[in-house]
């Protein structure tokens, strides 16, 4: 099933999508907290992990909830010979695998889902500098409450997003989640396998997570053979008996993994809470695997479990940010490739009103700052004066010379380019740049004349608008501001069921 609104930009090929183990912390969490497991819960909640975090809920009862879940790659469950081949020894600090926000809407009975490529290119906060924001968790992987702090300031300071409430996960709860609900039925049309050349076997084939289904149909899988089918890179299918890698790459990992992350749920909400083995298994994957802040309190769980027993998990909104892999420098990343629409889904998890105007301030505004007029140090200082008012500064640099000053915005960031250029001492001309991956860039010219403390008022200083920016890639400008952009549907394919 796809969900269309907001906007689900089309998928970046270079980037997994890597949900699974987050979305079943939510199960766990969703599932555990249903009617019929309060009271066992309640005796077993001291032995959730527990994370001191600094965070700020300042919500009222009935109000939305945002929950960060972070996957961790820990391979401490790896117990055998035949697992450390599959899966990689227990060696290392663990490391973030997924990183998504879950928005629960207890009133409006909703759950909306998004995730954060691993190598999505943002500023780490307390690190002064950018980086993937995977960075922001593993830089402090000896101690993962430090770890998970900075992975919070990093969402809440690059995209103005309240973090409620936070929850973790490894591989282990994954793959106790299925053995504790006694394993999941799923439909294979074909044989399928996970298979590739390893270099450790002097170049033999072999399966890479140990995924190996030679049968056709409903097939019984464990946890450890679950684990193998959603996390197979190399996945091949036996079509008129020869083995054919999937074509489709991320793309089909992807499918795979959102098929079977709903029948887990449903296998999960509907066997764990009637069956009291099922349950008592559940409860204490929870105890074992789960870290939780230590705010998130019993009754935000009862009301997740509430929400989570009559939504259906077809019905779970899973979005995706509008980003594309890049290169900086010599490492490989992802950054988002329309603001505007990527604002579309911030705002939801914002908690802003679509239909309501946008009143924007200035830390609403990501500014990069540049030197036209060639005086020296003056990127430095304009970009302090700016910080100083209120401003998010990405950068500094040297532009090319320029007798005016000039703001080129982002698509759809009309708005805050004026918010910008009321703090111009002189007004700048605005100009639309689709191709920018923050809101504005200020290029002073030898006009320039500073900063202002205060804004002039929003009619003392008119705009002046140039055409955009020239290129193929430049979209036209309507009334109010914004690109009018064009977004593609995602196509999910569909498993029958078992």
């Amino acid at each position: 099933m796809t969900f269309v609104d907001p906007p689900m930009l089309e998928r970046s090929r270079t980037w997994p999508q890597r949900l699974l183990m987050s979305v079943n912390a939510l199960l766990l969490l969703g599932g555990l907290f249903g009617a019929g497991g309060l009271g066992y819960f309640y005796l077993n909640l001291g032995k959730l992990g527990r994370l001191d975090l600094s965070i700020n809920d300042s919500r009222l009862p009935d109000e939305p909830m945002n929950i960060l879940l972070v996957g961790s790659d820990s391979r401490a469950f790896v117990d055998n010979e035949g697992e450390a081949e599959a899966f990689g020894t227990t060696a290392g600090p663990p490391k973030s695998d997924t990183i998504m926000l879950v928005r629960v809407d207890a009133k409006a009975a909703t759950a909306t889902m998004l995730s954060f490529p691993r190598d999505l290119w943002v500023k780490v906060a307390d690190l002064n500098r950018f980086d993937r924001i995977n960075v922001a968790f593993n830089s402090a992987s000896q101690d993962p409450a430090a770890g998970a702090q900075r992975l919070i300031k990093t969402i809440q300071q690059n995209f103005g997003i309240p973090v409620h409430h936070y929850a973790q996960i490894d591989f282990a709860g994954f793959k106790s989640l299925v053995d504790a609900i006694g394993g999941v039925e799923f439909f294979f049309p074909a044989p399928v396998r996970d298979w590739d050349y390893h270099p450790a076997d002097g170049g033999r084939a072999r399966s890479m997570t140990g995924l190996e289904i030679l049968t056709t149909g409903c097939v019984h899988l464990d946890g450890a053979q679950a684990l193998g089918y959603v996390r197979s890179r190399h996945f091949q299918t036996q079509i008129d008996g020869r083995w054919q890698i999937d074509p489709s790459g991320d793309f089909g990992r992807i499918d795979r993994q959102q098929n079977f992350i709903r029948r887990v749920a449903k296998e999960a909400l509907s066997k764990g809470l009637t069956d009291p083995r099922k349950l008592n298994s559940l409860v204490k994957v929870a105890a074992k695997n789960v870290n939780v802040d230590e705010g998130f309190a019993f009754n935000d769980m009862v009301a997740i479990g509430k929400q989570f027993r009559s939504l259906s998990p077809d019905a779970i909104r899973q979005l995706q940010l509008p980003a594309d892999s890049a290169r900086k420098g010599r490492a490989s990343v992802v950054e988002i490739t329309n603001r505007a629409a990527a604002d579309q889904i911030f705002d939801i998890f914002r908690g802003v009103d679509p239909s309501a105007p946008k009143v924007y301030g200035p830390a609403d505004v990501r500014v990069r700052v540049l030197n036209g007029s060639r005086r020296a140090g003056e990127a430095l200082s304009t970009s302090q004066a700016l910080v100083k008012v209120g401003f998010a500064v990405t950068d500094t640099g040297n532009g090319a010379s320029t007798k005016v000053t000039t703001i080129r915005y982002g698509s759809g960031q009309l708005a805050k380019a004026e918010v910008l250029n009321r703090y111009l001492a002189t007004p700048a001309v605005l100009r639309e740049d689709v191709n920018l991956t923050v809101d504005a860039v200020l290029t002073t010219g030898t006009d320039f004349s500073g900063i202002l403390p205060t804004p002039r008022a929003p009619d003392a200083a008119p705009p002046t608008t140039a055409p955009p920016a020239p290129g193929p890639t430049a979209a036209p400008v309507r009334p109010g501001g914004g690109a009018s952009t064009t977004v593609p549907a995602t196509t999910t394919t569909t498993i029958p069921e078992c």
